[in-house]
């Protein structure tokens, strides 16, 4: 069998620059932008200058036309002429761009800088010693007495000369000659890529990449897909998409959500998986891109009113975009009253049940026959979807988190009632950029966080305590004051400041909020909440959670469970051990980096319930919120508080034992621990926790992620 190989060969400079200003040489988009500074590329001309290698080119050639950069600063690169072949740089653009820039003296304008680079402001220093090593003839600026811009030097000729000969001696022209032709005679050394298809060349380009730029699956199918006949650029639509999505708060959707779409469309399997996405026809894509991009504006129209999700940062999950956009693809006009009805159920059970936080692909493909069954008119089986909606004390169990999905859809449920101003009853507007962080001028804890730690109430941070202001109320108006004091400054102000409560599921009367009672509070409007989700949901059965528990525990453990018998109190020497601490987090970040998992905390190898008590009387404040407290400091400390979003801690009963549970979701990040000084990176095989070294790591990352 023969096996076409990479030719080694080499450029002359001025072959180089010919080839770029011809349009033969082009640098493709999913190249990352061009970042060297003017001291990078003067000491690149200066190893040049003194024949030290500077590293190969690597070059794919190939008829194929694919999206290009289209100039370099304030230099247009020509379109390749029909019927050549394009070489397309796979390994090497930053020190190209430089040299093509340092040639024509090009200003640039790096992306994020306000500063302009002038590339003619290089010189070669005239009186610098080429023979000491030490000493750079080529600087961004003159360092000596006498000095030429490089550009000069590069594109000197007889008639460049004559025109310096006022300002140089024949020694020095003679010595500018000899500095031009040691640039135009230097060979840099390339390697030419001569498979056409552009898989070939995308996976040249990841593989020389492992250290740095990996291409993301949708520049690779922006690459593949880009057709100048057609005027189809992924990206650019995309952009342009995202960019009239803007005025209406829901900018900030992934571009997976697009392929995810095209694939459950076009995909004779119905799936979304990369490898599913990679064997998508180019003409396909491009003729079915128009359709798709009409059913996820439908989408998020029917979001918008049907739903009233004002904005796109409490979508528990912008995936919940494609089954959606998959029906508007399929059913051009308004979903029937039994479609809707259905659809509304299946967005609910998979806003309340975590279902994309891992593995998302292959539960978008089984959501899918569900949406086939829907646009038929018939309702679809859930027996596999658990819902997280036991009771209303679960509820007030749940932390806030503003990028829990969980939490996510109790804020799309407060958002439906468009919740009204306590001060006049307008509408409250949100902002899509402050409900990205926790502490967003739009939440408000109803009894302030500063008044419940004052009174030194637990609990200060029940998702149940969370509800939507505008963003001028938050500081200026509550403050730190109790609810009593505050709902009455506002009662002076609205006289129907009932009926703004009730739009937030609070009531003036019988929930606490005169006598500043938070348990009543609490308890009551969890009811409320919890009420209102189970009618949108239509439970066909009980869901107990300890059902669920309990199946879940006599499971054992496996890659995806884990048992531990203590937080940091060590059995064996009956006292705090804060290797155990690390154990914990260990586990944690494991899960996050494979595909989720439940760890369960007061519970033995062998599945007995041992319980926390132990562990309560090692901390300072002896009871559950004490080991919550610690257990976010341990996570904080070692992982970090951003991973936040992907864990879910409730306290629930097991055989009679109160224990630990955290439930956590894949991480759509490679996730590090900290301990002792050491980071780490953990994955789940099999039972265990296992550590990957810095090469294991990086193949798994391209493979993960």
């Amino acid at each position: 069998m023969n096996f076409e190989q990479p030719k080694p060969d080499s450029k002359k400079y001025s072959d180089l620059i010919s080839d770029i200003e011809k349009g033969i040489i082009k640098i493709p988009k999913f190249q990352r932008e061009f970042v060297w500074g003017i001291d990078k590329t003067a000491k690149l001309l200066d190893s040049i200058l003194k024949g030290y290698p500077i590293g190969t080119f690597i070059l794919w050639k190939t008829d194929e036309r694919i999206n290009d950069i289209k100039n370099v600063g304030n230099l247009d690169i020509p379109v390749t002429p029909e019927g050549t072949k394009v070489e397309y740089v796979l390994d090497g653009q930053q020190r190209i761009t430089s040299l093509f820039a340092a040639y024509r003296g090009a200003t640039i304008q790096k992306v994020g800088e306000k500063k302009v680079t002038n590339y003619s402001d290089i010189v070669v220093n005239i009186d610098a010693d080429i023979s000491d090593n030490d000493e750079q003839v080529i600087t961004a600026e003159p360092t000596g007495e006498k000095s030429i811009p490089l550009n000069t030097v590069l594109n000197f000729n007889f008639s460049v000369a004559k025109e310096l000969e006022p300002q140089f001696s024949a020694e020095e022209l003679a010595l500018i000659d000899s500095y031009a032709t040691a640039f135009r005679t230097y060979e840099f050394s390339t390697v030419v890529l001569r498979k056409e298809d552009i898989d070939s060349a995308i996976e040249v380009f990841t593989r020389i990449n492992t250290g740095g730029q990996t291409l993301t699956l949708f520049e690779i199918m922006s690459a593949k897909t880009y057709d100048e006949s057609q005027v189809f650029d992924m990206t650019a639509k995309w952009g342009a998409f995202i960019k009239s999505l803007k005025d209406i708060k829901y900018d900030g959707i992934s571009n997976s959500v697009a392929l995810s779409i095209l694939s459950l469309v076009l995909s004779r399997t119905k799936e979304c998986k990369r490898k599913t996405i990679l064997k998508l026809e180019k003409q396909a894509i491009i003729d079915t891109w128009d359709g798709t991009i009409s059913a996820i504006e439908n989408s998020i129209d029917y979001f918008r009113t049907t739903y009233r999700i004002p904005v796109s940062q409490i979508l528990p999950y912008d995936s919940l975009l494609v089954p959606f956009a998959y029906f508007f693809y399929h059913k051009k006009d308004k979903p029937d009253g039994t479609q809707k009805k259905y659809l509304e159920e299946f967005f609910w059970r998979v806003s309340l049940s975590y279902r994309y936080s891992s593995a998302s692909e292959s539960k978008l493909a089984q959501d899918i026959k569900r949406i086939d069954l829907i646009l038929k008119g018939e309702r679809p089986d859930y027996s596999d979807v658990k819902v997280y909606l036991e009771s209303p004390q679960s509820l007030v169990e749940t932390n806030f988190s503003a990028g829990n999905s969980y939490c996510k859809a109790i804020l799309c449920l407060l958002a439906y009632q468009e919740p009204k101003d306590f001060r006049d009853n307008g509408k409250v507007i949100l902002d899509n950029s402050w409900l990205k962080i926790a502490n967003s001028k739009n939440y408000h804890h109803f009894f302030p966080k500063a008044y419940l730690k004052a009174k030194e109430i637990p609990n200060i941070n029940s998702l149940m305590n969370i509800t939507f202001v505008s963003d001028h109320l938050n500081k200026r108006k509550i403050g730190a004051k109790a609810p009593s004091v505050y709902i009455g400054d506002f009662q002076d102000e609205n006289s129907e400041i009932n009926n703004a409560l009730k739009s937030h599921f609070i009531e003036l009367k019988g929930f606490g909020v005169e006598s500043d009672d938070y348990a009543v509070f609490l308890a009551s409007r969890s009811k409320l909440i919890f009420d209102e989700l189970k009618s949108r949901i239509e439970m066909t059965h009980e869901e107990s959670f300890n059902e669920e528990l309990d199946a879940l525990v006599k499971s054992g453990e496996s890659e995806t469970v884990e048992f531990k018998s203590t937080l940091r109190y060590d059995l064996r020497t009956r006292e705090v051990n804060k290797k155990l601490e690390y154990v914990i987090a260990k586990t944690i970040t494991a899960f996050l980096n494979t595909e989720g998992g439940d760890l369960l905390i007061g519970v033995d190898d062998n599945a007995n319930a041992l319980g926390l008590a132990n562990d309560i009387e090692t901390l300072s404040k002896k009871n559950i919120d004490g080991f919550e407290l610690k257990l976010v400091d341990i996570i904080k400390n070692t992982i970090g508080l951003d991973v936040g979003s992907h864990l879910k801690i409730s306290f629930p009963d097991y055989d009679g034992q109160k224990v630990c549970r955290i439930q956590v979701a894949k991480s759509g990040t490679p996730v590090f621990i900290k301990f002792e000084g050491k980071e780490e990176f953990f994955i789940r095989a099999g039972c265990s926790s296992h550590p990957l070294g810095r090469e294991e790591q990086s193949n798994y990352e391209k493979e993960h992620w």
